[in-house]
């Protein structure tokens, strides 16, 4: 599958939109050079690894028009309960690339929470000496495309030796379809530490939109950082999401990233470990139904010795969906005494649905343990039968079966109401009676 390759109009008119509105010299620099990437840099096709199962044309850029703002201001009421049940205390709520909420009361001095545009004007030298430092225009097209057009993003920085005792979180959400882009940039300093929550989701609305979210995260000497993806949008969107993070000494990152929603949704989710001791958990769940598409693709990239990563990704499918999930772990020459673990389940639940594991390993040095694994089947009769035996309905087995399945990601969640949601999301698309209706 070939994908169209340009989008100049569309992308010259977005741009001039985005650099009349007072940015630094700079960041005009940077995304004029991004557009001319994109316009020159091919669209992905199945003939590339990354890309071999994806179903490309649900991911078309055909026909949309950049989204220059939201139709209201309106949170929503949806919404206003998601932000009302969620981990987050410090709040900010993007829609169209407007930044539409800002609840931001943090206790600790100096850290920073705003959106990126303030960002830039507020704090100029530290959002340089970061922004693109992760994520730029030269890693695919889709990269190139968010590095030129993001706005309305968020700026998270967190100084040496703070501890944000409270979740802040990110909604992002939408009411026009359209091509939009986002980015986050986290930023957690020495030995500083903090819990952050970035969501996507929306009521029902008219017309396709296509999402494109970027998240740069730098972890300093000895920073620790929880971070959860949760994409929950309504049916009509295609969700592209790259989460990219580069730890330094002794730094971890517990990373979750959670898909539900969309027509369709790319997650990339990638690390370098670039200081000796550094760890990375990294957890992924996802539910596809109604002939949903979802495709992870993982990197664990280990560049330093003594680093340690471990990931475990585990999904269910129904209704002739399908789930592609590609990792790989890289170790470089001498990243000596490396620890890297990779897992990938999938759980089937009726013979139209189909899910693609493709695990690998490229191994440059030779003291590591290293090790990947995937395993992807229906139900066990057997264990439905002993359910069924104890009194329960086939229904209600089922339901049991899938939500045990998925509680070994579900039980190293740390954040108990970002569990219980994604717990109900579960039991909604199972059809657990009255659970959709609450939502």
């Amino acid at each position: 599958m070939v994908l169209e390759t340009a989008l100049p109009a569309l992308g010259a008119g977005a741009l001039r939109a985005l650099t009349s509105q007072g940015e630094p010299d700079w960041l005009v620099a940077r995304r004029h050079a991004a557009l001319r990437t994109f316009e020159s840099t091919p669209f992905p096709t199945n003939r590339d690894e990354e890309w071999r199962y994806t179903q490309l044309e649900r991911f078309s850029l055909a026909g949309l028009e950049s989204v220059a703002g939201p139709l209201t201001d309106d949170i929503g009421e949806g919404i206003r309960r998601r932000i009302a049940d969620s981990d987050a205390e410090g709040v900010l709520v993007h829609k169209g690339g407007e930044v539409i909420l800002s609840e931001a009361a943090i206790a600790e001095e100096g850290v920073i929470f705003t959106d990126l545009c303030s960002a830039l004007r507020e704090h100029p030298d530290l959002v340089r000496e970061h922004l693109y430092r992760v994520v730029d225009a030269s890693q695919g097209k889709y990269a190139a495309l968010n590095s030129a057009l993001w706005s309305g993003g968020t700026f998270v920085y967190v100084p040496r030796n703070v501890e944000v005792a409270l979740p802040l979180g990110a909604f992002t959400t939408a009411d026009r379809g359209g091509l939009s882009a986002g980015r986050t940039l986290v930023v957690v300093d020495v030995n500083a530490k903090l819990t952050y929550l970035d969501e996507y989701t929306s009521e029902p609305f008219d017309g396709r939109l296509f999402h494109s979210a970027a998240t740069e995260i730098v972890l300093m000497d000895g920073a620790k950082l929880r971070y959860v993806s949760l994409q929950n949008w309504s049916r009509n969107v295609a969700h592209m999401s790259m989460i990219r993070a580069h730890l330094a000494r002794d730094s971890r990152l517990e990373s979750l990233s959670v898909s539900l929603g969309a027509d369709a949704a790319r997650t990339e989710v990638e690390c370098r470990l670039e200081g000796p001791g550094a760890e990375w958990e990294v957890l992924g769940l996802y539910f596809a139904d109604r002939g949903q598409h979802f495709n992870q693709y993982t990197l664990q990239h280990h560049a330093a010795d003594h680093a340690r990563s471990d990931l475990l990704f585990k999904g269910a499918l129904q209704d002739a969906s399908t789930e592609v999930f590609s990792g790989i772990i890289v170790v470089d020459e001498g990243a000596q005494r490396t620890d890297a673990y990779q897992t990938n389940r999938n759980l089937l639940l009726d013979d139209r649905s189909e899910a693609v594991s493709i695990p690998q390993l490229e191994i440059g040095a030779n003291d590591v343990r290293c090790s990947h694994g995937s395993t992807t089947g229906p139900v066990q009769e057997d264990q439905r039968f002993y359910l069924m035996s104890r009194g329960l309905s086939a229904e209600v087995a089922e339901h049991v079966l899938v939500t045990g399945f998925l509680h070994e990601v579900m039980g190293r969640v740390t954040l108990p109401k970002v569990a219980e949601y994604v717990e109900q999301m579960v039991q909604a698309k199972l059809g657990v009676p009255g659970v959709r209706e609450r939502l």
